[in-house]
């Protein structure tokens, strides 16, 4: 057995995210970021499949945008919290919007976080691991 494997606890859960987001460059930014940090990722490219994903599996976090084609981000966001299956899940909001009234409304419908673009990849994972983990303290 090498030292590493001796550290490593097979036994746990890989930690998941799922990224909701339709624009690439964004997605493969944000994966490698979670990658790196041990999470296995699941990316939708829309809302739809974001919901289908989510339902299936749920994931510890999911990153979200705003504006996508079909279902946007808020009607996602609503539609996740609905689900008690997810009420575990850290919902953390990507969106190149600043408006106050956007940031409240997605507070309102259950997002644990909003993070304007352009942002810092590592300030997001440490961001979302701390939503994370304030969800997974919650009965």
């Amino acid at each position: 057995m090498t030292i590493e494997n001796q550290f490593m606890d097979t036994t746990a859960p890989k930690r998941k995210v799922l990224i909701i987001e339709d624009e690439l460059i964004i997605q493969r930014l944000v994966r490698v970021v979670f990658e790196r940090d041990g999470f296995e990722v699941f990316l939708a490219n829309d809302g739809s499949e974001g919901i289908r994903l989510a339902l299936t599996n749920p994931p510890h976090i999911i990153i979200l945008d705003i504006m996508m084609e079909g279902l946007n981000g808020f009607e996602v966001c609503k539609m996740l919290r609905a689900n008690s299956s997810l009420r575990r899940t850290a919902i953390i909001i990507v969106s190149a919007r600043s408006f106050k009234p956007d940031i409240d409304k997605a507070m309102e419908l259950g997002a644990d976080s909003y993070v304007v673009k352009p942002f810092s990849p590592q300030d997001l994972l440490t961001i979302a691991v701390q939503h994370m983990n304030v969800r997974a303290s919650r009965p």
